[in-house]
């Protein structure tokens, strides 16, 4: 089975409309297995709170909009900010030099790969984040960046 990590930089093209938004769309339309930490969530409100303040969306496709990614959230398998995870994002940020978000994005994706037990299980790390892009694959993961147009699934 694939799960697929997206973080707030790939996540957010859900809600608000630019490049990469076709491949995040068409990863929810066919019922995927997704996941991210639950700082993700919070990074993706902020980011449409901001866009509401900065009346980039209005009042009501906010409310829309928020409501959607708290359903959607539900669907997450939802990595919790724990002990583990804030040890191994301190390594990943010290180690490979990484911003705290990008660190602990990191850091939450490895450890769900980790818990794989089925030899089929993958875990694609779906960002638009440059810098986590190149980490991911320093850390030999599978990084899928929606913004250069190729399938995700």
């Amino acid at each position: 089975m694939i799960f697929y990590y997206l973080d707030a930089s790939a996540w957010v093209k859900r809600y608000y409309r630019e490049s990469g938004t076709d491949s995040i769309q068409s990863l929810f339309a066919t019922e995927q297995r997704l996941a991210c930490a639950s700082l993700g969530f919070v990074e993706v409100m902020a980011t449409l709170a901001r866009k509401r303040k900065a009346h980039e969306i209005d009042a009501v496709a906010f409310e829309q909009k928020s409501g959607e990614l708290e359903s959607d959230w539900e669907r997450f398998v939802q990595i919790q900010l724990s002990v583990e995870a804030v040890e191994l994002a301190k390594v990943m940020a010290r180690m490979l030099a990484l911003r705290g978000a990008d660190a602990v994005h990191l850091a939450s994706a490895l450890i769900l790969q980790e818990r794989f037990v089925d030899e089929d299980d993958r875990l694609v790390l779906v960002t638009s984040d440059r810098e986590l892009i190149a980490a991911g694959e320093v850390s030999g993961m599978i990084v899928m960046n929606p913004e250069e147009g190729e399938s995700i699934l």
